[in-house]
């Protein structure tokens, strides 16, 4: 795994937007008009940028991967978490969903640990049908940050078959949230430090 840097950055997007366009948590953030597949990419921009501020992001060696997780104490300088907002108001969300966004990440917050983590936001890969490698490498990278920061690793998933696959890999349920008017569902998991 390496860090992210100017020479892999769209390839580290094109990456999360392929993983994230059919995703029912990023479908729920963003609006849904003719300009979808364009908000997509600007929320997986704003993502990737947030995460790289914060010295989260990671792409795999085979470049087929990405990885966005950080330390949950990292915070970003005032005016460049306000600029990100800025741009996922006029390129993501639209202004007049900006309310309903703001309840949901409070509510999400909420049921994150208040003790310091890992905080895995993103895990992409671009064939996930033939990506095993890349995503044992994604995997084993995060195991070995979680045990050099001695901090466990927590993450959110809406998807039914990767909340199993991150049980297989350790992680258990600590909450959930189910969302009736977006028939959505989300698993809060945790994988304390091995």
């Amino acid at each position: 795994m390496l860090p992210i840097d100017s020479n892999t950055k769209q390839k580290a997007v094109d990456i999360l937007v392929s993983a994230f366009s059919t995703v029912p948590g990023a479908l729920w953030v963003v609006k849904k008009d003719k300009k979808l597949k364009l908000r997509v990419k600007a929320l997986c921009e704003y993502c990737l940028e947030t995460s790289l501020q914060k010295d989260g992001g990671f792409i795999s060696s085979d470049q087929k991967g990405v990885a966005l997780i950080f330390d949950s104490r990292k915070k970003q300088k005032f005016i460049l978490s306000l600029l990100g907002y800025i741009m996922l108001g006029n390129h993501c969300i639209g202004w007049d969903r900006a309310w309903s966004i703001i309840v949901r990440e409070r509510t999400i917050q909420q049921k994150r640990p208040n003790t310091p983590h890992l905080y895995f936001w993103m895990l992409a890969v671009e064939d996930n049908e033939n990506g095993v490698e890349t995503i044992i490498e994604l995997r084993d990278f995060a195991y070995e940050l979680s045990r050099k920061a001695n901090l466990p690793i927590c993450l959110e998933t809406t998807s039914e078959r990767n909340r199993i696959m991150y049980q297989r890999y350790g992680f258990e349920v600590y909450d959930t949230w189910e969302v009736a008017e977006q028939n959505l569902k989300i698993w809060f998991m945790k994988r304390e430090v091995a």
